[in-house]
């Protein structure tokens, strides 16, 4: 499955790619694919955008409207995880589990790219794949705050067992959108 460009495989493609082998300069593909696909917004809030369409179980419009952020909003785990709750209201367990592996894979890659401390802080492409990550470690934010260190662009957050997590967006930030 590649795109109509043949110069630049499809997101998918990439994301199997990375899945298949680990390797880091393939989730750089991936990730450099992503920021550059139309529609990315690294202050996408897909979960924010979803709630009140999950309160009226609204399910197929979740499915249109998150739909309808790709490819920007591929790989953010949000967007799986959305997809996959909606699938699954609506009865198709296949594209559910699908949806969900990917978002696995989308905190997975995460996850691997440092240990969230400062000296190894968590790469993310979007400020909401921060929440994602504590979140699944079930774990919230109490407190947010944005740090300089040697040349990167770093988010901490106090969290409420009395940890700390921290990601870089210095991606983020040289995206343009929040700058």
């Amino acid at each position: 499955m590649t795109s109509m460009n043949d110069e630049q495989p499809a997101l998918a493609d990439l994301a199997v790619s990375y899945a298949e082998s680990g390797d880091p300069g393939d989730l750089a593909r991936l990730r450099q694919a992503i920021r550059t696909s139309p529609g990315f917004d690294p202050g996408l809030d897909v979960a924010g955008a979803v709630a009140p369409l999950f309160a009226r179980d609204a399910h197929q419009e979740v499915v249109t409207l998150v739909h309808g952020l790709m490819p920007g909003a591929f790989f953010g785990p949000s967007a799986h995880a959305a997809l996959g709750a909606a699938y699954e209201g609506l009865g198709d367990t296949t594209r559910a589990q699908r949806e969900r592996r990917t978002q696995a894979l989308a905190l997975d890659s995460i996850l691997s790219t440092g240990d969230g401390t400062r000296n190894q802080p968590w790469s993310v492409l979007r400020v909401s794949d921060e929440y994602d990550v504590l979140r699944s470690q079930e774990r919230s934010s109490r407190e947010q705050a944005s740090v300089v260190d040697g040349g990167r662009s770093l988010d901490r957050h106090e969290c409420d067992d009395a940890s700390q997590a921290w990601f870089d967006v210095t991606g983020v930030i040289a995206g343009g959108a929040l700058a």
